[in-house]
């Protein structure tokens, strides 16, 4: 005596089987990999007033220059960019240097991929020179909370700065030109690619300030890497040299107006 499942059921187990069929061929078998580039406020890498923002655009040409990962912004904070790369909330950040206050974590760097820095600017008047950038003693020099300085030998504690240096910090670039612009400022410490932008856009302020020749740091812009994770630095440095080669790259500065 054999027994015949009901129809019910065999209309069951049919629909199952053809719901793990198609779930099967649905599988992507080139799916893209997802990477999180961490980024906080740093005009021009990084504009959270609207503006222009070169780690955007360096996003959308990866993107646009490979499939085998999507690159996705994950925001941050210049202070806190470090607690939410140790939470891993993102691997990759770029435009960043390992002496910035990585060490002992476990990051890497890419190659060089721009040079640059942060330059002094103050109120221009008909004593000042470029000996004004001298000496800070009895000045009061403006930055931006949580970056480092060389002229505080890249110690970024507030209470440091405001004590040793009469140091004001705030949270925009555009801020500290214009407070050397009104006087407010004795120096302000500028982001010499965010002042270059700037400039370009604000010719008539160009008169209105001196700007030092001499860096107060030089920043050698790279990507930092969390180490054993897909890309590696290795890869990473394969796609820039890839990207250079094609003029992509030296297409996205000229966009800032930057070498």
């Amino acid at each position: 005596m054999f027994l015949y499942p009901r129809k019910s059921s065999i209309k069951k187990w049919a629909t199952w089987l053809l719901a793990i069929v198609l779930g099967l061929c649905t599988i992507p078998g080139n799916a893209q990999q997802v990477v999180k580039v961490g980024g906080y406020d740093f005009p021009p890498f990084v504009d959270k007033t609207g503006g222009t923002s070169l780690t955007f655009d360096l996003i959308a040409a990866l993107n646009a220059f490979q499939k085998k990962y999507i690159f996705e912004f994950v925001e941050t904070s210049s202070k806190r960019r470090f607690i939410n790369f140790d939470e891993k909330k993102y691997d990759l950040i770029f435009f960043e240097a390992l002496d910035w206050g990585w060490q002992g974590r476990e990051i890497e760097a890419s190659d060089v991929i721009m040079q640059g820095g942060a330059v002094y600017i103050t109120r221009a008047e008909k004593y000042k020179d470029q000996r004004y950038f001298d000496d800070f003693k009895g000045k009061t020099i403006w930055g931006i909370l949580g970056y480092h300085y060389g002229f505080a030998n890249f110690n970024a504690d507030l209470d440091y700065l405001k004590k040793t240096f009469n140091a004001h910090m705030t949270t925009s670039q555009e801020g500290l030109v214009e407070a050397a612009v009104t006087g407010r400022a004795d120096i302000s410490v500028v982001v010499n690619e965010y002042l270059q932008v700037y400039l370009a856009k604000h010719p008539e302020v160009q008169k209105k300030i001196l700007v030092s020749k001499k860096f107060d740091a030089v920043n050698s812009y790279t990507i930092l890497v969390r180490k054993g994770i897909n890309p590696d630095v290795a890869e990473i440095n394969k796609l820039l040299s890839e990207m250079e080669n094609a003029g992509v790259l030296k297409r996205l500065w000229g966009k800032y107006k930057l070498k």
